[in-house]
């Protein structure tokens, strides 16, 4: 594994330094993304920006969703990619959709499926063998997987149908190999990336001008769904802890779930409920990010997380779980600092970072410009989708290595 590491960041700090070049064609290559919903999370946006971006290199690409039309898809429209349901029944698998899907994708003439959970990648691998087109499968994170132990077999089954595994991080490629038993061989790791300019650009009054707060109020903020796995339920609990020593404080969560209306309780019975504000699921997260004066991501899992990068793009003051692949971004010893990071589950560790980046705005800037500078070397949307396409590139070619 520690080779593996090496390798890894060695090939990784290649990447950061080499330019992205000119966007190769794929003319009339057919893309289907394969997903249940498209929803705000990690896994729909990175299916947006591929689809999107490989639209402008000639691909017709198409959005296919098993469970909800939902979230996002304006982006989509907006460059003419559609975004159609394939409904699923809530079985382990649905053999009446997976034929309703074979008919669809031959009737789109799809020539290459990206799958984004195991749930979809079942049904894309199934397709995929029928029609005879290969399928690529992109791994955001892996706590479905450890919470029930039989998924590990069943992704190392399903892998022995993809041309191509992709993971967001090398941690996830490495637990795909000692793990779940996939060839590795069979996996490329590609980290996400983000269009910097996008947050560079956002205005800070939209956000805070909806919320009604003074010019000296202090915004804490969570981007992501609202469910155990993320940790809103730890970040309301060390919110709690410093409120009585910021009374200009806010807390703000921007997304939904099946925690929201626990979350609310709870800040009502605490008497925050003035304090706390439920933005719901939002499409202007440049916008948001740009209203916040610090970024709390509190997840109590996590592979490569958007939100994060979307954070540091923007310029926010961060307070981390190390879980994942953050501790790679996120480096509070290491120079320039661009971040604070917290264990897992442990409200009073965060409200500690939080009160810390909320007593001492030059430490905010500080950090909030490391982090900027930090992804715009390192996490660059354009070398990701250039990756991406060789992975499709060769998937096509048939060939395995990378």
């Amino acid at each position: 594994m520690n080779a593996f590491f090496s390798g890894y960041q060695a090939a990784l700090h290649r990447e950061a330094v080499r330019p992205a070049g000119p966007a190769p064609s794929f003319d009339g290559l057919g893309l289907a993304h394969l997903i249940l919903d498209m929803g705000f999370g990690g896994a729909e946006r990175l299916a947006q920006n591929l689809a999107i971006a490989m639209g402008k290199c000639g691909a017709r690409c198409h959005v296919l969703c098993l469970d909800a039309v939902s979230g996002n898809t304006e982006p989509l429209a907006r460059h003419g990619i559609p975004v159609e349901l394939v409904k699923r029944r809530q079985v382990p698998f649905d053999p009446v959709v997976c034929l309703r899907l074979v008919r669809r994708l031959r009737a789109l003439g799809i020539g290459l499926l990206h799958a984004h959970d195991l749930a979809s990648l079942a049904y894309a691998v199934a397709a995929g063998r029928v029609l005879g087109i290969p399928v690529v499968m992109t791994e955001h994170s892996r706590h479905y997987i450890e919470e029930r132990g039989l998924r590990r077999l069943e992704k190392r089954l399903l892998c022995l149908g993809v041309g191509r595994l992709v993971t967001v991080s090398p941690e996830l490629a490495a637990a795909s190999a000692s793990r779940d038993g996939v060839r590795p061989d069979k996996v490329t790791v590609i980290e996400n990336g983000v269009d910097a300019e996008r947050f560079a650009c956002a205005c800070r009054q939209v956000l805070r001008e909806e919320l009604d707060l003074a010019d000296d109020a202090l915004l804490v903020g969570m981007v992501g769904r609202l469910e155990t796995i993320k940790g809103p339920d730890v970040l309301l609990a060390a919110f709690a802890g410093l409120a009585s020593w910021f009374p200009e404080a806010r807390l703000a969560f921007a997304g939904e779930g099946a925690l929201e209306s626990g979350l609310r309780g709870t800040a009502e019975a605490l008497g925050l409920s003035d304090r706390v504000h439920f933005l719901g699921s939002r499409a202007d997260i440049p916008d948001v990010m740009a209203g916040l004066d610090v970024l709390a991501l509190p997840s109590r899992s996590e592979g490569l997380p958007f939100a994060l990068l979307e954070g540091m793009a923007a310029g926010r003051a961060v307070a981390a779980t190390a879980v994942g692949r953050v501790p790679g971004l996120v480096k509070p010893t290491e120079g320039p600092p661009n971040g604070l990071l917290v264990p897992p589950g442990d409200a009073a560790a965060l409200a500690g970072a939080l009160a810390s980046l909320l007593a001492d705005a030059p430490l905010r800037l500080r950090l909030g410009g490391a982090a900027r500078d930090f992804v715009e070397r390192r996490y660059d949307q354009r070398v990701m989708v250039r990756d991406y396409q060789t992975v499709y590139r060769r998937v096509l070619a048939g060939r395995a290595g990378l």
